[in-house]
């Protein structure tokens, strides 16, 4: 049984690009947010160097405060009401895919 349900996995995955809840487990889908926040992290890099290099042309705060405050740019922050903004680049495919994993285990978990 094992055997086919992985042939089911694979074909799910070619046909409809999801991979089903009982072929998850929680370090496949840490493993997809590891890759998803390399890939986020390289999206990001070039500009937080172009932000703290302008914060520190601007000469307004000194260079390791420009460092400090742009290390993070991008990341999930509270806003306004505390509530989490969401970061950037989570449209990347890497991050969909672990966020539709993500959300595909919780899910399957969540079923009697």
């Amino acid at each position: 049984m094992r055997g086919l349900r992985g042939h089911v996995g694979v074909l799910a995955l070619m046909l409809f690009g999801v991979t089903p809840a009982w072929s998850l487990s929680d370090s496949d889908v840490r493993e997809m947010q590891k890759v998803c926040e390399a890939k986020r992290q390289e999206a990001l890099a070039p500009i937080r160097a172009q932000k703290t290099q302008s914060c520190i042309q601007q000469q307004l705060r000194k260079p390791d405060h420009c460092e400090r405050y742009y290390q993070t740019y991008g990341n999930v922050s509270p806003g306004p009401s505390g509530a989490p903004q969401r970061g950037y680049f989570y449209d990347l495919p890497e991050c969909q895919e672990w966020l539709q994993a993500r959300e595909t285990l919780r899910v399957g978990r969540s079923r009697p």
